[in-house]
C-alpha cells in the first residue's frame, strides 16, 4: 500500500471519536474550560488527546539537543527512531507521520511560530484564557516525575518553564532510578520522563510495548478508565484481512493491529501496518518525542577494545586495560539483574557480561555489528512448516557449564523461556516470546536432548537471530531461580556468561570476574569489571577526571562544553538506537474541573 494510501484512510484506523463542536467547547473564549465536565468519557479523551498533542507543539527540541543535552542529538519528531529501513532501503522514519520527511510534526527552528499559534488555538478550545497575561487560568497542576540525574533535571525545568510561560504549572519531582521505573509502571504519575531503546534493530520493538498487557506500557494504554473507552477504529480490510472495528476498545484495535503485524509474512504489508500504530499511538498525544537518542560518554584513551552495540549495550569483555581491571559507571543500582525480569540498559549490559545465550552481538573489523552465535554451534535457518510456522533447531557447544561448576543442558534453556513467558512470572518482556507458538503458557520450545533445542515460531520472524542475543532470552537454571532473592547476592549468584558476580556492595560496587570455564574464556581480554553505582554526575565525572574510573556515561550539563573540550581523545558519541520522550499517564485527567 502506497504511502498516499495510507493516509487517505488513517482515519479508519487511529480516529477518535468527534470531539464537540468549538461553540460546546467554548470556541478559544475567555470561557474555554466551562464545557469540559459536559463531555462523555469518549469524547473527554478526545479532548485530553487533543490537548496533548497541542502541548508536544510548544517545545523546540533543538534548542533541548543544542543547549542542554549537547551530544550530537537530533530532535525527534516520531517515536520510532531513526535509521530503521524499510523493505524498500528506505528510512522508516522519514515514512512516518505526514510521510514528507518531517513525521508527525516540523521541528525546524523556521516552524516554532506556526506550532505554537496552533497549539495555543487548540488550548483555546478548552481552558480559559487570560487575554491581559496571556496565559491559561485553569489548567490543572501536573507533576513531572524524573529519575536523579542533572539532564533529565535541565530537561525537565526547560518544559516547566515552556508550560509556565503560558500559565500551565508543572512541578517537579525525582526518584532514585528502581524506585523511578516502578512508579512509572504503575501509573502514578501525570506525566514523566522517559526514553526506549530498541530491542532488535525492527520497528515493532517500538510498538508492541504499548499494548494492554505489555510490562512496558508505562502510559497505561487499556488499563484502568482507558480500558472500556470504545472510542478506536481498525480498518485492515486494505491490508487483506477481514477485521474491521468502529469505536472499539485499545485491545480491540490496538492490540489487535499489533497481532496482526506479528503474523503478517509479507514485509511491505507489515511494514504499512507498524506505520499505522504509529500513527494510531501519535493520535492519542501520549507519547512526546523529544530527541532521538545517541551515547555519550568518556573512555581512558588507553582503554582499547571496548564498543557499545546498536542497542546501547557497553561490551567490555574484549577491552584491555593495564592490568586487566577497568572501573566504569553506566548508572546507579539496578533494579534486578535477573534475565527474565530486567528491563533497563545497564541491567542489560550487566547481563550481556554475566550470561550467555544462543547468540551475541559482536563487532566486525569494519566497524558494523553482525549477530553470532555464542552458546550455540551455529545460527540456524528456520524450517517452514505446513502451516506457516518455522521450526528452529540448535545445537549447543560441547562441555558448556554453569558458574557452579554444573552442566549447562538445553532443558535450561527451555525452562527460562518458558519462565519468561509465563503468564505466572509477568515479566515486563514476556511478550518479547510472543513470536513462539504456543505464547503464553504453552511456548513451542522442548530440549530434545542435552545439548538440542527445538522452537517453532508462529511465522516468519525477520529479526529472530537478534531475538537470540537478547537478555531475556538467556537461560537460567530451575532450582537456582526457586529462590526469589537468588539475583541478590553474589553467594546465590549462578549465571552462564563470560563472568561471574564476584562482589556486590548495594548501591555502591558491582564486581565481575572473567571465568576461566567459559567456552570461548581465551578471547576474554578483560579479567575484572567493577561497575560502580552511581547517578550523582558531578560525582561521576570526578572519579573520571581523577582517574579512578576509566569510563563513565552520563555528564553534568554544565560540563559538557568543558569536557568535549579538555577531553577530546577521551569524549564519544556513539549512534544508539532509541528516542528520548515525555509520556502522559493516558488515565491522568488535565481537563479543567
Amino acid at each position: 500500500m502506497s504511502n498516499v494510501t495510507r493516509r487517505n484512510f488513517l482515519q479508519g484506523l487511529g480516529g477518535m471519536v468527534a470531539i464537540c463542536g468549538l461553540s460546546a467547547c467554548g470556541g478559544g473564549s475567555s470561557e474555554g474550560g466551562a464545557a469540559s465536565a459536559a463531555l462523555s468519557p469518549e469524547e473527554a479523551e478526545a479532548a485530553k488527546a487533543e490537548v496533548r498533542r497541542a502541548i508536544r507543539l510548544l517545545f523546540d527540541r533543538q534548542y533541548i539537543c543544542d543547549e542542554i543535552a549537547q551530544a550530537n542529538q537530533i530532535p525527534a519528531s516520531t517515536f520510532v527512531c531513526q535509521g530503521v529501513g524499510e523493505p524498500d532501503g528506505s528510512d522508516f522514519m522519514a515514512n512516518a507521520g505526514r510521510g514528507d520527511g518531517q513525521g508527525y510534526y516540523d521541528v525546524a527552528q523556521d516552524a516554532l511560530q506556526a506550532n505554537f499559534d496552533e497549539a495555543m488555538e487548540i488550548l483555546k478550545k478548552y481552558y480559559t484564557y487570560d487575554e491581559a497575561s496571556e496565559t491559561f487560568t485553569d489548567f490543572p497542576t501536573m507533576t513531572y516525575l524524573y529519575n536523579t540525574d542533572e539532564g533529565h533535571k535541565a530537561i525537565g525545568e526547560y518544559l516547566q518553564s515552556t508550560l509556565a510561560a503560558i500559565g500551565i504549572t508543572m512541578n517537579m519531582e525525582n526518584q532514585e532510578w528502581a524506585t523511578f521505573l516502578n512508579t512509572r509502571k504503575a501509573g502514578d504519575y501525570s506525566i514523566a520522563r522517559n526514553g526506549w531503546i530498541m530491542d532488535y534493530t525492527d520497528p515493532i520493538s517500538m510498538l508492541d510495548m504499548w499494548t494492554t498487557e505489555s510490562g512496558n506500557n508505562d502510559v497505561q494504554f487499556g488499563k484502568g478508565d482507558h480500558a472500556a473507552l470504545a472510542m478506536y477504529n481498525l480498518d485492515l480490510t486494505p491490508f487483506g484481512y477481514e477485521t474491521k472495528v468502529e469505536n472499539g476498545t485499545w485491545a480491540d484495535t490496538f492490540d489487535v493491529l499489533i497481532a496482526a503485524i506479528k503474523t503478517e509474512a509479507d514485509q511491505e504489508k507489515r511494514f504499512e501496518m507498524m506505520h499505522l500504530a504509529e500513527d494510531m499511538l501519535m493520535e492519542t498525544g501520549c507519547l512526546c518525542p523529544l530527541y532521538y537518542y545517541t551515547m555519550v560518554y568518556l573512555r581512558d584513551a588507553e582503554v582499547e577494545g571496548h564498543f557499545s552495540t546498536p542497542l546501547g549495550f557497553n561490551i567490555f569483555k574484549h577491552a584491555t586495560y593495564k592490568d586487566g581491571s577497568i572501573n566504569v559507571c553506566i548508572a546507579s543500582e539496578p533494579d534486578t539483574i535477573d534475565p527474565a525480569l530486567n528491563s533497563a540498559v545497564d541491567g542489560a549490559t550487566m547481563l550481556t557480561h554475566l550470561f550467555s545465550g544462543l547468540a551475541k552481538w559482536e563487532k566486525q573489523e569494519d566497524g558494523s555489528f553482525a549477530i553470532e552465535p555464542d552458546l550455540a554451534q551455529e545460527m540456524v535457518e528456520g524450517v517452514e512448516n505446513e502451516d506457516g510456522s518455522f521450526t528452529y533447531t540448535y545445537k549447543l557447544r560441547d562441555g558448556l557449564t554453569w558458574s557452579d561448576g554444573k552442566p549447562l543442558t538445553a532443558k535450561d534453556f527451555e525452562f527460562a523461556w518458558k519462565r519468561a513467558a509465563s503468564e505466572e512470572l509477568g515479566a515486563d518482556y514476556g511478550y518479547m516470546f510472543d513470536v513462539i507458538k504456543g505464547y503464553p503458557n504453552e511456548l513451542a520450545v522442548t530440549a530434545v536432548d542435552d545439548t538440542t533445542l527445538e522452537v517453532t515460531s508462529s511465522n516468519f520472524i525477520a529479526y529472530w537471530n537478534e531475538l537470540m542475543a537478547f537478555p531475556t532470552y538467556f537461560p537460567t537454571r530451575e532450582d537456582i531461580v526457586s529462590d526469589e532473592s537468588w539475583a541478590t547476592d553474589p553467594a546465590t549468584y549462578v549465571c552462564s556468561g563470560a563472568y561471574t558476580l564476584d562482589g556486590w556492595k548495594h548501591n555502591s560496587l558491582i564486581t565481575l570476574k572473567k571465568r576461566a570455564e567459559y567456552w570461548d574464556a581465551d578471547n576474554i581480554t578483560m579479567n575484572e569489571i567493577n561497575f560502580y553505582l552511581s547517578d550523582d554526575q558531578n560525582n561521576i565525572l570526578s572519579n573520571f577526571e581523577t582517574g579512578a574510573w576509566q569510563f563513565i556515561e552520563g555528564i553534568p550539563t554544565n560540563e559538557m562544553a568543558r569536557v568535549k573540550e579538555e577531553y577530546k581523545d577521551e569524549f564519544h558519541v556513539d549512534p544508539y538506537a532509541g528516542t528520548y520522550y515525555v509520556c502522559w499517564n493516558v488515565n491522568e485527567n488535565i481537563l479543567p474541573a
